[in-house]
C-alpha cells in the first residue's frame, strides 16, 4: 500500500513540473532566416531555430521578433513530424522592459529609493522606503508625506515574469518527439521596406548608355535578421487586414527561398508580380539602411528628344509664356537592346562625362514599374538652347456653351546641330481643331502633337484655332 503510494505521488510531482516547464529560444539558436519584402512597407520573415524539446505539454517561448510583427500571421511548424509539435495556445508579449513598464506593475506597492548624500568628505548612502501612488507623474508617499518626481535610484526586489527584453511569441505546446528539432516559424511584419536607385550614365555622342540599378533596403521593424537570404516582390500586392489563416498560410508556404550562382538577383513571374531573388545573404540590422546591386547593363541604345508640353485654357484670356523644352531619354527594354528585364519603380539619375572625364549629374527622374519589351522615358530636365514663345492669339465665347481659342507657338533651336522637337497641346473637354498651320497628329482624347525637325538656328512658328464646346 505504501509502495503505491509513492508512485501516485511522484506521477504527480513530474506532471506539475511538465506544466511549469518553459523552454527559451532565442535566435542563438537560429540556424536559417529568408527575408522576403513587399512594395507597401511589408515583409515575410521565415526562420529555422533548432532546439531540444522534451515530451509532453509544456511553454515555447519564441524571443527576438519584429516587434511590428503580425502576430495573426504566425505559423509554426517542426520539421521531424508534422503532428510531432501542436500548438495549443499562443500569445504575443511586445510589453518590453523599461521604467514605464517596471512602474506600472509595482502600483501601489513598496519601492526602495537611495541616494547620496556628501557628508565632508564623504558620500554616505540614504535609504528609504514609500508607497508608489502613480506615474507620470511619479507620485510616492513616504510615511505621512507624498512626494512628486522623489529623488533618488529605484531598487526593485524582482523582475515581473511578463515583462520581456524583446519582443517574444509565447506558445503552449503539445509535443510527441522527444529531442532535437528544427522549428520553422513565418510571419508577416511592418516597417521593412525597399526602393530601387538607378545610374543612368550616357556616352560621350549620347546616343548609348549603361544602367545599374540598386535596391535600397529600410530596416525598421524591430528585429535583426543576420545572414539572410533575401527576396523582393515588385507589384501592388493587396492586403485585407483580417486575412483568412488558410490564406495566409498558403501565401507563406509559397515563398521558399533559393540559392543562385549569379552575382545579381535571379528574376521571375510570381503570380501578377515579380520576384527578385538574390544569391547572395545579407545582415538586416535593425534601424539600419542597406543597399544591394539590382542589376547592370552595358551597350543600351537611347534616343534623346526635345517636347514642349502646354495646356490650352479654354475659359479666359492666357498671357504669352517664354518657354523651354523638355529633354526626353528613351531606351528599350528589349533582350536587343542588352535589358530584357523587368525594372522597378524607382528613381534614375542620368550623368555623363564633362570633357575632362568628369561625370557630371544630367538630372533625375522617377520611373513606374516597366516590363519587358516597353519603352522606358526619362525626363531629364529642360534644355537651354531649345526655346519658344507661346502666344494666345485670339479668344472669344461662342454664346454661353462654348469658345474659340487660338495659339501661336515660335520655336527657335541654338544648337549648333539639327533636333527633332514635339510640341504637344492639352485641350481639356470637347474639342476640335478648326485650323493649323502643321499637320497635327491627336495622342488621345486630351493631346495635339506637332512634330517638328530643325537644323541648327532654326526658327519656326505653328498656329492653331481650337473651339470648345461645354
Amino acid at each position: 500500500m505504501v509502495r503505491i503510494l509513492k508512485i501516485v505521488i511522484f506521477s504527480y510531482f513530474s506532471l506539475s513540473l511538465a506544466e511549469d516547464l518553459r523552454i527559451v529560444v532565442s535566435d542563438e539558436q537560429q540556424v536559417d532566416v529568408s527575408v522576403t519584402v513587399y512594395d507597401g512597407n511589408f515583409a515575410i520573415i521565415r526562420e529555422k531555430r533548432n532546439v531540444l524539446l522534451p515530451l509532453g505539454e509544456f511553454e515555447l517561448e519564441f524571443q527576438d521578433v519584429a516587434r511590428s510583427i503580425d502576430p495573426s500571421s504566425v505559423s509554426v511548424t517542426s520539421d521531424s513530424d508534422e503532428k510531432g509539435l501542436q500548438v495549443l495556445e499562443q500569445s504575443y508579449r511586445y510589453d518590453l522592459l523599461n521604467k514605464q513598464t517596471l512602474l506600472e506593475r509595482f502600483l501601489g506597492q513598496k519601492l526602495k529609493y537611495s541616494r547620496s548624500v556628501q557628508d565632508g568628505i564623504r558620500f554616505e548612502r540614504l535609504l528609504r522606503e514609500g508607497i508608489l501612488l502613480s506615474i507620470n507623474p511619479e507620485v510616492v508617499r513616504f510615511g505621512d508625506e507624498i512626494e512628486i518626481d522623489p529623488e533618488g535610484i529605484i531598487t526593485l526586489a524582482y523582475l515581473p515574469d511578463d515583462l520581456k527584453t524583446t519582443p517574444t511569441l509565447l506558445w503552449n505546446v503539445e509535443n510527441t518527439i522527444r529531442g532535437r528539432q528544427g522549428l520553422q516559424i513565418s510571419y508577416l511584419t511592418e516597417n521593412i521596406s525597399w526602393r530601387t536607385d538607378y545610374v543612368l550614365t550616357l556616352s560621350a555622342d549620347e546616343s548609348q548608355a549603361s544602367l545599374d540599378g540598386w535596391v535600397t533596403l529600410v530596416n525598421q521593424s524591430g528585429a535583426v535578421y543576420k545572414n539572410a537570404m533575401l527576396k523582393l516582390v515588385a507589384g501592388d500586392v493587396r492586403r485585407v487586414r483580417d486575412l483568412p489563416q488558410l490564406a495566409r498560410r498558403a501565401t507563406q508556404q509559397a515563398l521558399g527561398l533559393s540559392a543562385e550562382a549569379a552575382i545579381v538577383p535571379s528574376q521571375e513571374s510570381f503570380f501578377e508580380y515579380h520576384l527578385y531573388d538574390f544569391p547572395r545573404r545579407t545582415t538586416l540590422e535593425t534601424n539600419s539602411v542597406k543597399q544591394v546591386r539590382l542589376m547592370t547593363a552595358r551597350g543600351i541604345d537611347v534616343e534623346k528628344s526635345y517636347v514642349l508640353q502646354n495646356e490650352v485654357v479654354q475659359y479666359q484670356a492666357q498671357g504669352t509664356q517664354k518657354l523651354k523644352a523638355n529633354v526626353i531619354l528613351t531606351f528599350r527594354n528589349t533582350r536587343r537592346n542588352n535589358l530584357n528585364v523587368p525594372l522597378p519603380a524607382g528613381k534614375v539619375r542620368v550623368y555623363k562625362a564633362d570633357s575632362g572625364g568628369v561625370l557630371l549629374l544630367a538630372g533625375e527622374d522617377r520611373v513606374q514599374h516597366t516590363p519587358v519589351n516597353s519603352d522606358i522615358e526619362i525626363k531629364v530636365g529642360r534644355a537651354f538652347d531649345v526655346t519658344a514663345i507661346r502666344k494666345q492669339t485670339n479668344y472669344r465665347r461662342l454664346g454661353n456653351r462654348g469658345a474659340e481659342v487660338s495659339y501661336s507657338i515660335t520655336v527657335k533651336n541654338h544648337k549648333n546641330k539639327a533636333i527633332e522637337l514635339m510640341v504637344k497641346e492639352k485641350l481639356n473637354g470637347a474639342w476640335v481643331i478648326t485650323q493649323e498651320s502643321h499637320k497635327g497628329e491627336k495622342l488621345d482624347s486630351a493631346t495635339m502633337a506637332y512634330r517638328l525637325k530643325m537644323r541648327r538656328g532654326a526658327e519656326q512658328t505653328i498656329t492653331y484655332t481650337a473651339q470648345f464646346n461645354y
